[in-house]
């Protein structure tokens, strides 16, 4: 069972590099690789800098194939290039849920953020996005890692 820490927030709105992808749930973890390194290229050819932590929005949410959107947070005059969108991450009231624990019992984190938006009754304005605040490169058990939800409500 995954550590779980849900709170609501206003934030400001956060300006990103994403490249959308439609795969598998099993090709998750390649697709963030391939298009985390093409975005860094991206965003040192522009001379932008970082501002946060890598992040993943889910689109789109299927049985069979999920919509994402791999990104980083950059600062700068972002441009569009090619696949590279320049995509704004919405500020405002915000839910976020720090998911302690395995990435694959993330969907528990989402079902008690989303029974968090039932019992308080508000409504999400836009598709949740996970950002990665450590790497299990450097964290091998998977119980360290720290997983960041963040799902934009109606004001």
């Amino acid at each position: 069972m995954p550590t779980l820490n849900i709170t609501r927030e206003r934030r400001t709105p956060v300006t990103a590099l994403v490249m959308r992808r439609r795969i598998s749930r099993t090709e998750i973890p390649a697709t963030l690789a391939e298009c985390y390194g093409e975005i860094i290229g991206v965003a040192h050819q522009q001379s932008l800098g970082f501002s946060g932590r890598p992040f993943a929005r889910y689109v789109t949410v299927g049985h069979g194939l999920i919509t994402i959107e791999p990104g980083l947070p950059v600062t700068g005059a972002a441009r569009s290039e090619g696949a590279i969108e320049v995509v704004t991450l919405p500020g405002g009231s915000v839910l976020v849920g720090l998911h302690s624990g395995k990435y694959e019992q993330l969907d528990e984190t989402y079902a008690a953020m989303e029974r968090w938006m039932e019992q308080q009754k508000v409504k999400p304005a836009g598709a949740p996005w996970e950002s990665y605040l450590n790497d299990p490169a450097d964290h091998p058990d998977p119980a360290d890692w720290q997983t960041e939800v963040c799902w934009p409500l109606k004001e």
